[in-house]
């Protein structure tokens, strides 16, 4: 399974798209929500996505193609061969192999989000998983004898493994 096809399990999941379809009162809209987002899930992100990458691989084109022609233009004003001149065949090999490997960012994108997901989302519920590390207090430490300290301090805590249940 691909990058982009688990975050899409993750996001179906996380917007709970495999409940039950039932086509009456609030069920309707949760519905309409629900296909709304298959539909974004399965035909316009990717496309988005994609575009959004394609301009920084022409920014990267873009950035060489000027380098190259200020160096061309250098090399004529000092009587060189274009062929010939060191600076100018790098940057010719550089342009002709030039652009940003988009997908591999894709894919780095795609594995982050997931990973974000996953960590504060569980079986239903937004969690807050803690991560140490080495020299880091896990409660945050000024000084006093006592404080008391939650794990999900200054979150909001939704429920969401009970939908409509009264």
């Amino acid at each position: 399974m691909n990058s982009f096809d688990k975050l899409k399990a993750k996001l179906s999941e996380l917007f709970q798209l495999d409940q039950a379809d039932l086509d009456f009162g609030i069920y309707r809209i949760m519905n309409a929500r629900r296909d709304e987002i298959t539909r974004f899930l399965e035909h316009d992100l990717l496309p988005q996505v994609r575009e959004a990458f394609r301009q920084y691989e022409s920014a990267d084109r873009a950035t060489l193609k000027k380098a190259l022609e200020e160096a061309e233009n250098s090399a004529r004003a000092l009587g060189v061969d274009l062929d010939s001149a060191p600076k100018v065949r790098e940057l010719r090999a550089r342009y002709e192999t030039a652009g940003v490997n988009t997908v591999a960012l894709e894919n780095e994108v795609y594995d982050h989000l997931y990973t974000f997901f996953s960590r504060y989302y569980d079986e239903g519920d937004f969690i807050s998983l803690r991560r140490y590390k080495e020299g880091v207090y896990a409660i945050p430490y000024e000084g006093e004898e006592v404080k008391l300290y939650w794990a999900n301090h200054d979150q909001y805590y939704v429920k969401t493994t009970e939908n409509f249940r009264d």
